[in-house]
């Protein structure tokens, strides 16, 4: 079975609940060596409103009084978890770090939208095989934080539009420059879903302070096609006639964009409101460092067809991007039978969902070896060939050798 070791750093943490059930008899199977081969320490830093200013006050529609008020300038305080590769006398694995250079590169990974999307959440099974399992052993580190008004992060979700969050993930970036273990010049980017959206933007806002950005499953359109999009599948998926089921999407798109935006009544609603007008399309044709674009060809939430058509249309044929579309792959890079399948939970059904797997896992306390090897099996199965592909591009960006 694959034994995944993580030290919980902080108590109070939802984390602990969630996880002590279900690594309780893996992680006695866990050696010691693995335990010394990563270091997770709490990270805090500061973050404000720098890039997101600049581009209102860019904003020709704005008055300078106008853009000065736009964003408030205010400090938030982040928190954050730094994954390190930990190589010891005991450690047998290999850590390819440049022997010229012990400084560790290092990947600052962006969640997507929402208020429970966190790495210790939603995120915990992706980031733990799409990310540490395919990069700490080459001595690659790793940087999580949560958004503004998640987990311990000040600030709230509802009212930061994408500007913002590239603010907080430039802070990520200048917080781990100034860290004596990081390679200052060897920080990418990564992000899924609405966080590849930002790691778009601070590709073309920040890109020179970076190595690379990669974009997951995240959309290269405007809002509007966004949500026309997953209208769309919900329709299709209700056996509407396509014809149909495109007419009736694009007009729920409109109207629910001119709703939001005059009656924010909810924070999804006010959050859907600050993202109303946006498109990537200038950060996209401004890019002018090593992209990488990854679309899932059964993503219900993100059409690969219509993001690889607008990157290209915006970004041209650049040599600095790499698409890659990968057949038969929901939203999170998974085997699906078909964009139906794809779909995720709705936010209820999540919620009911992770209560009855905390239930689930309590019981398993009291099961045997073979009770719990078979809770675990059925959590996702990412895609090898996804993992593969993206793992090689970034080390190759890392000027790091595949082991």
């Amino acid at each position: 079975m694959n034994c995944s070791c993580i030290h919980i750093s902080h108590p109070l943490s939802g984390y602990v609940i969630a996880l002590l059930a279900g690594l309780a008899v893996g992680v006695l199977h866990c050696s010691i060596t693995e335990l010394q081969a990563q270091q997770r320490q709490d990270v805090w830093f500061q973050s404000s409103n720098v890039l997101s200013r600049q581009v209102a006050l860019q904003d020709t529609s704005l008055t300078p009084r106008q853009a000065e008020k736009k964003y408030e300038d205010t400090i938030y305080e982040l928190h954050g978890e730094l994954v390190k590769p930990q190589p010891s006398r005991e450690f047998k694995g290999e850590i390819s770090l440049d022997p010229n250079n012990q400084l560790h590169p290092v990947i600052v990974f962006l969640v997507g939208s929402g208020p429970n999307s966190t790495h210790t959440g939603l995120y915990t099974d992706f980031v733990r095989e799409n990310l540490e399992q395919i990069f700490l052993q080459h001595g690659v580190a790793l940087m999580y934080f949560d958004k503004r008004g998640v987990g311990l992060s000040e600030g709230r979700w509802h009212r930061t539009d994408l500007y913002e969050r590239a603010d907080d993930a430039r802070a990520a970036v200048k917080f781990l420059q100034q860290h004596p273990d990081i390679d200052p010049k060897r920080i990418g980017v990564v992000g899924h879903s609405q966080g590849g959206t930002v790691a778009q933007i601070l590709g073309h806002l920040y890109g020179d302070s970076l190595a690379f950005i990669a974009s997951l499953a995240a959309p290269t359109y405007d809002t509007q096609l966004r949500i026309t999009h997953e209208y769309y599948n919900g329709f299709l998926c209700s056996s509407e006639p396509e014809e149909v089921a495109r007419d009736k999407s694009e007009k729920k798109a409109i109207s629910d964009l001119n709703w939001v935006n005059v009656f924010p009544l909810i924070k999804t609603w006010r959050h859907l409101s600050e993202l109303s007008e946006f498109s990537p399309a200038p950060h996209l044709a401004q890019l002018r460092l090593p992209s990488y674009f990854a679309f899932a060809e059964l993503d219900y939430y993100v059409s690969a067809e219509w993001g690889v058509s607008a990157l290209k249309k915006a970004a041209g044929n650049s040599a600095n991007t790499t698409i890659q579309v990968f057949p038969g792959l929901d939203h999170d890079f998974r085997q699906t039978a078909d964009v139906c399948a794809g779909a995720e939970l709705d936010l209820d059904d999540r919620r009911q969902n992770d209560a009855s797997k905390n239930r689930a896992l309590e019981e398993a306390k009291s099961t045997d070896s073979l009770e719990s090897d078979e809770l675990r099996q059925k959590k996702p199965n990412y895609s090898k060939d996804f993992q593969r592909n993206f793992q090689q591009w970034v080390l190759a960006e890392f000027r790091l050798n595949i082991l």
